[in-house]
């Protein structure tokens, strides 16, 4: 028998994946599903993704998160907030995706810098290639030939929403993080077309979050049909929303795949040192912060790279391999014996935007082993955090409150090294796939059944306080990072 009562869908197609969450009205988890989707990075720079594969992923899960209910009400998007393909004339992939993580466009900012030097101020992006506008000047230059044949430039939510809805339109959030849309005008920019040799033609329609599309006939969805589907945001906008952060005074805190700190304002806020990210998100807010490039990626590559016959036969036993990680992370002393560790394995974003940065453990001895490996990855992951925190700083009040969610909130551990770095209370929201819920946000909201954004507030699980002794020592662990890192960053500059 089909359950009944209101159900909406909270998709978010993540980095490293695909979830599905059904929620009923009170905003409650029902059922969840998630689809793992894989990255080719078999040289230096590279990230590439299969779309076919992700939208594969997303009909299987959401065949298998709706199936249990009478009728879905609606369903919310969210999806990365930076990614790009190139397709033709009947929406057919002519390029992989690019995420975020891909870095083949580094040697091209420079010109960008050169020959846009409005860029910033425009668009709201410091220039970076992990941006859409980066990676088609990369494509442009570097494969003319397949570059001549695109018609258009989707993300990956557009391309997925067109499959479901038959509708071509990228939301404001999701263009706003491209480095093609122009922050202020909220449209695409003709300057940054112009250079690409591209036009508004060549790209979706830009609509609002709340915008109401419908899902057509799909194979495998029968059950879906005629179901209202808004176009949401990227997720770190919706993170922020989930932890109830369209309001000043709150920083929300998310670590997944990357990781990101986020204010919300009512106009675009920029800096003069073109450090801060700012992307639109919905009518009279955008939301602003810093992000790290390498987050619980680290974790990934450490687990696929360095730990495979551990991952399989935690896989075997049913064992979360992460929660093996972090036993072992929690069975070594804070600062990890004086090994630190600086995750620029895909190159840096905030505070420095330094795509050529990379890796080092700094310290390793004999008396190291795999889990002092672990735990100098969660404090080297922090510390990074803890830069975009000080860049932040002049713009939030002297008492901030920060919200954190996102796959880290499953570690009380990495939640009490990042309360110790930054000597602030944290506090962790109920429901940890935050973007998930944020996208189920939109779809209640554009259906009426909720009154406003702003008022939303989340359930908090538990509050993490820092220990006084731990911020001491972690005071010097920092300082540390940062003097290797300045250290380092000339070697990998080619200084």
């Amino acid at each position: 028998m089909k359950l009944k009562g209101e159900v909406f869908i909270g998709v978010d197609i993540g980095t490293g994946g695909v979830r599905a969450i059904a929620f009923n009205s009170k905003l409650e988890q029902l059922s969840s599903s998630y689809q793992e989707h894989t990255t080719i990075s078999s040289r230096e720079d590279q990230a590439e993704q299969n779309p076919h594969e992700i939208y594969s992923n997303l009909i299987s899960c959401l065949k298998e998160v709706s199936q249990p209910y009478k009728k879905i009400t609606g369903i919310g998007f969210s999806s990365m907030l930076h990614s790009i393909m190139g397709v033709d004339e009947k929406g057919n992939p002519l390029t992989p995706l690019y995420p975020f993580t891909d870095n083949q466009g580094k040697n091209k900012i420079k010109r960008i810098k050169e020959e846009l030097p409005t860029f910033y101020k425009k668009t709201g992006c410091p220039p970076h290639p992990m941006y859409p506008a980066v990676q088609i000047l990369w494509l442009k230059e570097e494969k003319p030939d397949i570059f001549k044949k695109i018609k258009k430039f989707l993300s990956i939510k557009s391309f997925i929403l067109q499959k479901l809805t038959g509708d071509l339109v990228e939301d404001s959030c999701i263009a706003s993080g491209s480095g093609l849309l122009n922050t202020h005008k909220l449209s695409w920019d003709e300057e940054i077309l112009n250079f690409l040799s591209l036009s508004e033609k060549n790209f979706p329609r830009v609509v609002q979050v709340t915008e109401k599309l419908t899902i057509k006939s799909v194979s495998g969805l029968n059950n879906l049909r005629g179901v209202p589907v808004y176009p949401g945001a990227g997720d770190g906008m919706l993170c922020h929303l989930a932890s109830g952060g369209l309001k000043e005074g709150y920083l929300s805190s998310t670590v997944g795949t990357s990781g990101a700190l986020r204010i919300a304002t009512h106009k675009p806020f920029l800096n003069e040192k073109e450090s801060i990210w700012c992307y639109h998100f919905y009518k009279n807010w955008w939301v602003s912060g810093g992000a790290i490039h390498n987050g619980g990626i680290t974790l990934r590559w450490f687990r696929d790279r360095l730990c495979r016959e551990e991952a399989e036969k935690a896989k075997k036993e049913g064992m979360d391999i992460y929660e093996l990680f972090d036993k072992w992370a929690g069975e070594v002393s804070p600062g990890a014996k004086d090994l630190i560790f600086l995750p620029f394995l895909a190159g840096e974003r905030s505070p420095n935007w330094n795509p050529r940065m990379r890796a080092c453990f700094v310290g390793l001895g004999l008396h190291h082993g795999k889990k002092e490996i672990i735990r100098s990855i969660m404090e080297g992951v922090m510390c990074r955090m803890r830069a975009v925190m000080e860049l932040l700083k002049p713009s939030l009040p002297e008492k901030v409150e920060i919200r954190a969610s996102g796959g880290y909130t499953k570690s009380r551990l990495w939640l009490q090294i990042q309360a110790n770095l930054f000597k602030n209370v944290i506090k962790v929201l109920q429901e940890v796939e935050a973007a998930s819920l944020g996208a189920a946000i939109i779809a209640m909201f554009a259906q009426g059944r909720l009154n406003s954004l702003e008022g939303f507030e989340p359930k908090i699980k538990e509050v993490i306080t820092p220990d006084e002794e731990e911020v001491k020592l972690y005071a010097r662990v920092y300082k540390k990072h940062i003097d290797l890192y300045r250290r380092l960053e000339g070697y990998f500059s080619g200084g």
